[in-house]
């Protein structure tokens, strides 16, 4: 089931897509919210979710045009 993603969304996919059972799925979900929502917390490398946790994205392989497409994300 695809997860609701709106400005006010972000507390519940957060807390989420950092339990200990969260699934890709969690961790997408809140990658999708800080790609609409939540630029100001990229760095150029990640996303800082709390000053303790970052959220990478995981990009595909170069195209012939040398573009990559991001393809899921990773807490770290």
């Amino acid at each position: 089931m695809k997860k609701i993603i709106n400005r006010y969304s972000y507390e519940e996919l957060a807390a989420a897509a950092m339990s200990v059972e969260a699934t890709q799925e969690d961790i997408d979900a809140l990658g999708e919210w800080f790609e609409s929502y939540g630029r100001v917390y990229w760095n150029g490398e990640y996303y800082d979710i709390d000053g303790s946790h970052s959220l990478r994205p995981v990009y595909s392989e170069p195209d012939e045009n040398d573009c990559c497409e991001i393809i899921s994300y990773r807490l770290g």
